[in-house]
């Protein structure tokens, strides 16, 4: 008799521990009509009640749960439901909208209490920085409100980065794990889990042309459990996260590494002597192939805990910095919309430079000051700015702010006679200069 293949080893003790997620909350609805090209304002109406399902992951004994942060963000009341038929009311203990992560506990009370006896399935944590393209991977869900829907495939790729165009949910800013195991609506916080038993991804998007699955299906990797669960033993509400303080890169084939693009002054890699154009080429003895498996090792190391960096420097010679590692300390970006028709700058969003928008621009993390992030059409700015340039002087005030550029930009803006404003911007490597006229037809001179 031929061998039979089966997962059946794999999903029987996994499934137990993946549970179903019911949630409602109430939208407040935004008033508007839409016929055609026209839109009318409607009497304003009360919230409307929205119900919506997920999928989450038990991964301790106590019935901790890990979902996506998308799944209950907007959730007033959430019911989980396990697959031995046990249901619970849950509560939100963590939030990680970044990694798009959250973990949940159920609520006990004298009627439930019952139970919690005898514990609950969990599924072990894996690690995605050991995932390979190829490996076979099962994916469990409540696709559709199907309750423990196991489908397979493989590992598509490591290392993907998601933007709002592709992905049908928010952008986040780690990197993922591609594969083609189906995940439709309602697998969001359901378990991707290997051969071997273990969770190495939190299911969280797709990509799709027509609303359903494809094969292009993403997970947050495992290693990014590992500071929810930091918050949640430390009895915090958000999440801690490791910080080493530069940027990184690719580097040519066939060469192996990750690139130091910058150091951040005063950061953990700067007090550890690393500079900028080392090659990272080992952390604590494990050899480093790419940029996203070193962030996912990052990932695991505890804050102010010390960490063996091997860099590869001048091309030759391999060079060991002790680093202790940071927290990293997420700054609320600044932004400035200019609405004002008088301002030349008009129809521009523009932000102050920091190294995570511009990690998100594509510019060198070391810059500061003012960049253009996005450019209205039929605006005053369209055709003249683009995204990415950086404002660098307004007539002969130098630009290190959006309140240097308020400031240097009012008096043109309030005056009652034609001005002819000096606006200029670096573009790549380029320095354009615009003369600009403020108080009459807009031209560029």
């Amino acid at each position: 008799m031929e061998p039979t293949l089966s997962y059946r080893n794999v999903v029987q003790p996994s499934y137990q521990a993946v549970v179903s997620i019911y949630t409602s909350g109430k939208v407040k609805a935004d008033g508007k009509f839409n016929f055609g090209p026209f839109t009318f304002e409607m009497p304003e109406k009360a919230p409307e009640k929205r119900q919506a399902l997920g999928s989450g992951v038990i991964v301790r004994d106590d019935g901790l749960v890990i979902t996506n942060n998308h799944v209950i963000a907007m959730a007033d009341e959430i019911r989980v439901v396990l697959a031995d038929g046990r249901t619970f009311d849950a509560r939100v203990v963590v939030k990680d909208p970044d990694c798009d992560l959250a973990a949940l506990r159920f609520i006990k009370t004298d009627k439930n209490s019952k139970l919690f006896e005898g514990g609950f399935p969990k599924l072990p944590l894996g690690r995605g920085d050991e995932c390979e393209v190829g490996d076979v991977v099962l994916a469990i869900g409540n696709n559709l409100g199907l309750q423990g829907t196991v489908t397979q495939g493989i590992i598509s790729a490591v290392g993907r980065f998601m933007d709002n165009k592709k992905s049908i949910t928010s952008k986040i800013s780690v990197p993922l794990i591609q594969t083609s195991a189906s995940i439709n609506p309602g697998s969001s916080g359901g378990a991707l889990v290997n051969m071997k038993g273990n969770l190495v991804g939190i299911n969280t998007a797709i990509v799709t042309t027509s609303g359903g699955n494809i094969g292009l299906a993403f997970a947050v990797p495992a290693n990014y459990i590992i500071p929810v669960l930091n918050a949640v033993d430390q009895g915090r509400k958000t999440v801690r996260r490791p910080y080493i303080g530069c940027t990184l890169g690719k580097i040519p084939y066939p060469d192996k590494g990750v690139l130091i693009h910058n150091v951040m002054k005063g950061g953990p890699a700067s007090k550890a002597g690393v500079m900028a154009k080392d090659v990272i080429i080992a952390l604590d003895d494990c050899p480093i192939s790419d940029s996203d498996r070193f962030l996912m090792m990052i990932s695991l190391q505890d804050i102010g805990g010390k960490v063996r960096l091997k860099v590869r420097r001048g091309g030759k010679r391999e060079v060991e910095c002790v680093l202790r590692v940071g927290e990293w300390e997420k700054k609320k970006e600044k932004i400035l919309v200019v609405k004002d028709e008088q301002n030349p700058l008009e129809g521009t969003t523009l932000g102050e430079m920091s190294p995570t928008l511009n990690s998100r621009l594509g510019l060198d993390a070391a810059l500061s000051g003012v960049v253009v992030i996005r450019v209205a059409r039929g605006s005053t700015a369209e055709g003249l700015f683009q995204p990415k340039d950086h404002i660098l002087q307004v007539g002969e005030q130098k630009i290190a702010s959006l309140e240097d550029l308020t400031k240097a930009i009012e008096p043109v803006v309030k005056s009652k006679t034609p001005t002819v404003v000096k606006i200029r911007v670096a573009r790549g490597e380029v320095v354009i200069e615009f003369r600009l006229s403020v108080g009459s037809p807009r031209a560029k001179l």
